[in-house]
């Protein structure tokens, strides 16, 4: 009898494959400024799986676009790990791909109109607008446009987020070109911060950040080299601790990051 064949581990090679010309490294420094930005709440292994997915798709957490997010789920009673991606970071997987040509999105107005009983025997009309995005995401494989809607109500997170009651429109939409954009490129296994809000708000407990261990310390060597490379100078003109330095690091990251 034929021994069955031992499945194939997806390994970071064949996910490139997926999402060819992804490329990201990271040093030490730049490393250490990552895990302060993680949550204590966070285990080892899903802190791996965040830089894991960093790589596989390319995408930088210094400069906003990625994100490792913990919250706490009320129905297993576990801390979950949501790896999210920020609309600029699907758009840097789409152009990086070289089949992006283009997107269109904007969003419908529909009136409602809801029926309130009232004391009497005369009943009131509200109006009440419903707002829902779209997004059309051109792919020079496709013959036709993905196209993608994404309802208002089913994302609104006012709640926390006091943007979608100042925004609502804007919002809205950035989830629906987030969708589309995922769903042209084949990106699995990762959201938008803004299609998990409605998730994360309804089983959120706060968490703390996480320090660096040893933070109040002198700024290691790595570091140092790092911050001398970033600033463009041989000496640096101020001392600094390991905390200090790393989030030294990240706003340069971000910096150079937005001049690219």
């Amino acid at each position: 009898m034929e021994k069955a064949k031992p499945k194939k581990k997806l390994t970071l090679r064949d996910r490139k494959r997926a999402q060819p010309g992804a490329a990201v490294w990271f040093s030490e420094a730049e490393k250490e400024a990552i895990y302060g930005m993680v949550s204590d709440k966070l285990d080892t292994p899903q802190k791996n799986i965040f830089f894991y997915q960093c790589q596989a798709l390319g995408l930088n957490p210094l400069i906003s676009e990625i994100a490792a997010v913990p919250y706490y789920n009320k129905k297993t009673g576990k801390t979950v790990l949501s790896i999210q991606v920020m609309r600029d970071g699907f758009l840097t997987i789409a152009h990086r791909s070289g089949k992006f040509a283009g997107m269109k999105s904007g969003v419908k107005e529909h009136t409602l109109h809801e029926i309130k009983e009232g004391e009497s025997e005369i009943s009131e009309k509200i109006a009440k607008t419903r707002y829902v995005g779209w997004a059309k995401v051109y792919h020079k494989d496709f013959k036709v446009p993905l196209y993608q809607e994404a309802d208002f109500e089913e994302y609104d997170n006012s709640v926390k987020n006091p943007l979608w009651i100042s925004k609502p429109k804007t919002m809205i939409k950035k989830v629906a070109e987030s969708m589309a954009l995922r769903k042209a490129f084949n990106v699995s296994g990762v959201y938008a911060k803004e299609e998990m809000e409605m998730e994360i708000v309804n089983n959120h407990t706060p968490t703390k950040p996480l320090g660096l261990e040893g933070g109040d310390k002198p700024a290691s060597e790595t570091q140092l080299a790092t911050l001398r490379s970033l600033q463009g100078v041989k000496k640096l003109k101020a001392s600094y601790t390991k905390q200090e330095a790393a989030d030294f690091i990240k706003v340069l990251s971000q910096k150079k990051g937005k001049k690219k």
